[in-house]
């Protein structure tokens, strides 16, 4: 049986979709590329968002994040076998590709970052979020299709699909978080304190969890007015964010660089 603090996130889950809603399979697209840029092979499927091209490039997807797959040091995370081999399984007679790079089309760690389409021109990053086998996410300046990813993931998460049935993929509360949950999470909570320094603002919604904007990613967050945001205007609202929870001297942080990683009721 599910525990009660399972149960409880889903129901806070189940609202905080419902509140982005209505979104209908008539209302969504497949996400279909603009252009495509190149015409790739796949050699292999490192994991459920990466592949290798036979070129030897790597190629990440944009705009999504599957679970991670257990190395030496850790133990793989939920549904993330599934997702590589959804991924495995759709590209079997689709080794031939169609990449469009994002506005950014290589990373710090030297990967392409691209949407990717198949032969019949499906969009695979939307594939495997229909799946629920993914997260939405935006990495600026990668935006293009944040919009649609975001409604393929919130239709998944509402129909309680694969990620969205397991308690590591519902929003827990701040003040719950400890050191061992690190990683991609979703967190939920009111700031409590609002700090700034010359080049970030920081939420703090729990004693050892802080949210985290750079001032460089300021113009990611159009409806959200940080430079004048303070505890006044922002007291006895809910603040939901998604991202990579790291731990720092003892603290945990997640840095937010677009506004769709963040909504705030």
């Amino acid at each position: 049986m599910l525990n009660e603090r399972f149960k409880k996130a889903l129901i806070l889950s189940a609202f905080f979709v419902a509140s982005l809603l209505p979104v209908t399979i008539s209302l969504l697209n497949a996400c279909e590329l603009s252009r495509y840029d190149q015409v790739v092979v796949v050699k292999r499927v490192t994991d459920g968002d990466t592949l290798i091209l036979k070129d030897g490039r790597k190629v990440r997807l944009i705009g999504i994040n599957t679970p991670e797959l257990a190395t030496k040091r850790r133990i793989a995370e939920p549904y993330a076998l599934q997702a590589k081999r959804f991924v495995e399984t759709a590209l079997k007679s689709n080794k031939e590709i169609f990449i469009q790079y994002g506005e950014q089309a290589e990373d710090r760690y030297g990967r392409v970052l691209a949407h990717v389409a198949l032969k019949d021109k499906q969009n695979l990053n939307t594939l495997i979020l229909k799946q629920g086998l993914a997260s939405a996410i935006v990495v600026p300046p990668n935006a293009q299709l944040a919009d649609c990813y975001f409604k393929h993931e919130q239709l998944a998460r509402s129909r309680g699909l694969n990620l969205w049935r397991h308690p590591d993929n519902q929003y827990i509360a701040a003040d719950s978080l400890t050191e061992t949950l690190t990683g991609f999470r979703f967190v939920y909570g009111t700031v409590r304190r609002v700090g700034r320094s010359r080049g970030s603002i920081f939420l703090q919604l729990a004693n050892k969890f802080t949210l985290r904007i750079k001032r460089k990613d300021f113009k990611y967050f159009p409806n959200l007015d940080l430079e004048h945001l303070s505890l006044d205007n922002i007291r006895n609202k809910t603040v939901y964010a998604r991202g990579w929870v790291y731990l720092w001297k003892k603290s945990l942080y997640l840095q937010l660089r677009h506004e769709k990683m963040i909504q705030i009721q």
